[in-house]
Formats: structure tokens, C-alpha cells, sequence
């Protein structure tokens, strides 16, 4: 693949579809990010409206332009409802490595569509992007998080001290990696 060219390619897996964000999931994602409890551990504070949902795409829209950072809506394909998201926060060509972000509304937590959709993403990050690593930055009260990436197959490498400012106040985060040649582990299917 010609990585010198934007790579918004849609991805499939088994009950979700990984696709560019588009203004019309604005919507979805503002329901999603306006909720203290999916936002706890995003570096954004609850959006108040509609409006910053948008912008966040624009926002994200532009940042793939520039080949920065690259987000995809998770998007169940039997009810084309907008999950979540995931996708790239950062890209280091020279390196060939990447940092994942991710996050799903609520209500469909605990329900294996992130470990599907981040086994998707990393697969098609390794195959057609030619990362040789793909890392999290999670706070390390973030248990749910800390498990999932376990799950997959990342290990843990350490906490980086007072590495990032979030909503006003310097905070840990535990640097988590899978490498190309480690092994994801396979997700288990449920319905959506």
C-alpha cells in the first residue's frame, strides 16, 4: 500500500464496520462523548452540545489530511448504529509504530466490540500500513482498558510519570505495546 496517500480504508470484522467518521455520526458521538463516564479517561471534558461533536470530526477529518492521526466509527453492521470509535492518535512513519485510541458509548460496554474492533484495526495497521509496533497510553485506573489490551495480546511495559496534562492536572499513564511479531489473540462473537 501507498502509505504517502490517506489510508481511509473501510475494514470489516465479523459483526462491525470501521469507516471514516462522517458528519451525520455527530449525533451518536455526541451521546457518547457528553457522558462523564465514557469521557473519565478520554482527554476531553463532557461535550455540552451537539456543535463540539462536530467539530471533533472536523477536527479529526483534518488531522488525517495531514496524515497525523486517523479515526474510524465502529459501526454494527446488522444495526448500522454508530458504536464508538478507534483509531490512530499518533503515526511515527520513520519508526513504523502507532498509538491506538478508542472508546465506545456505554451501553455497549462489556460486550466485545472494542476487542473485535481493535483486533481489526491492528491487524490492518501490521498487514497494510507495515507497523513493526502499536501502543496505549492508558491511565492506569482505567482497569476495564488495562484488561482489554492484556486480552489481545499487549504487554505491559511501565507507568510514565506525570506524562500528560488532563483536564487541568498532570497524570500517569501505563505505556502498553504489541509488536508485529507478538500474536493477537483471537475475539469471541457476540450479537449486536
Amino acid at each position: 500500500m501507498n502509505i504517502e496517500k490517506p489510508f481511509f480504508l473501510d475494514m470489516q470484522t465479523e459483526r462491525l464496520l470501521l469507516r471514516k467518521l462522517k458528519i451525520s455520526d455527530a449525533q451518536s458521538l455526541y451521546e457518547y462523548w457528553s457522558n462523564e463516564e465514557v469521557t473519565k479517561h478520554m482527554n476531553i471534558a463532557p461535550f455540552e452540545n451537539i456543535k463540539q461533536a462536530e467539530e471533533m470530526i472536523i477536527l479529526l477529518h483534518s488531522l488525517a489530511e495531514q496524515q497525523k492521526a486517523f479515526r474510524w466509527s465502529i459501526v454494527c453492521k446488522r444495526s448500522n448504529q454508530v458504536l464508538g470509535t478507534c483509531g490512530f492518535n499518533t503515526w511515527d512513519k520513520e519508526n513504523r509504530r502507532a498509538e491506538i485510541g478508542y472508546e465506545l458509548g456505554k451501553q455497549h460496554w462489556r460486550q466485545g466490540f472494542m476487542q473485535e474492533a481493535l483486533i481489526g484495526l491492528i491487524s490492518y495497521g501490521f498487514r497494510e500500513l507495515n507497523f513493526n509496533r502499536v501502543q496505549a497510553l492508558v491511565e492506569p485506573s482505567n482497569i476495564a482498558s488495562r484488561q482489554l489490551l492484556m486480552k489481545i495480546g499487549f504487554q505491559e511495559e511501565g507507568v510514565l510519570r506525570q506524562y500528560e496534562q488532563v483536564k487541568g492536572v498532570f497524570i500517569d499513564l501505563s505505556m502498553y505495546s504489541i509488536l508485529r511479531q507478538d500474536k493477537l489473540q483471537p475475539n469471541r462473537s457476540c450479537l449486536c
